[in-house]
């Protein structure tokens, strides 16, 4: 339990009147609000008890509640503060957490194995903080082949999963080059390995010309 005050007088020389559990509810608010405008949804916030001794001079204009650090959830601490007719301030500390819905595996993969819609499901999960490196679209997991072995009910990061290779180096590939609206295939060879949105080096095994193009998912090579 952390409580700061600073006051124009000590606590005990102030009159009763305003409630911890009004200053509780400020900061709770405060915070909720916080996480809701950056797009978290199912919020919940924890606050640590405030002590309940303590006796603050009610507050004549709304609390005022601020907050230094940008995050929105995880481990949070806000100032709730009164200006009239008294300055004083609390600190309040707790914990905000929301609801996401992810993708995680309904059965354990091994590494090597390519993940099909089946191998996953949509799940609600309580997060504390920013969900950077795990994925949340499933169209960005199905078809990818996974680096190591994966538990049942893992979240899954970035760097858990790789694209499986589709070209092999020497393979002749079709090749799909766009320009100006016009859409042109030709037959080529891959000059390297190649997985769904790799760089690829080909030859155009009609004009000898080398050219750099993407994998596509379906083994084209897209030339732009």
């Amino acid at each position: 339990m952390v409580i700061a005050l600073i006051l124009g007088l000590t606590a005990t020389q102030a009159v009763a009147g305003q409630s911890v559990s009004s200053i509780a509810a400020a900061a709770a608010v405060h915070a909720e609000a916080r996480a809701i405008e950056k797009g978290y949804s199912g919020v919940a916030v924890d606050l640590r008890a405030l002590d309940s001794r303590i006796q603050l001079t009610a507050c004549a204009t709304p609390l005022q509640v601020t907050t230094v650090s940008e995050r929105a959830l995880g481990p949070v601490s806000m100032s709730v503060h009164c200006n009239r007719p008294i300055n004083w301030r609390v600190q309040v500390r707790g914990t905000v957490t929301a609801v996401a819905e992810l993708p995680v595996l309904a059965v354990p993969v091994n590494r090597g194995d390519v993940i099909s819609s089946s191998d996953i499901e949509l799940r609600d999960e309580r997060i504390t903080r920013d969900l950077v490196g795990y994925l949340s679209d499933e169209r960005d997991i199905v078809g990818k082949e996974a680096r190591k072995n994966l538990a049942i009910g893992s979240k899954l990061r970035t760097s858990d999963l790789i694209s499986p290779q589709i070209i092999d180096r020497g393979q002749t590939v079709a090749l799909v080059a766009e320009s100006a609206g016009l859409v042109v295939n030709m037959q080529g060879k891959a000059l390297a390995n190649g997985a769904a949105g790799d760089r690829l080096m080909v030859k155009n095994l009609s004009s000898g010309r080398r050219s750099e193009g993407r994998v596509q998912r379906n083994g084209t090579v897209l030339i732009q």
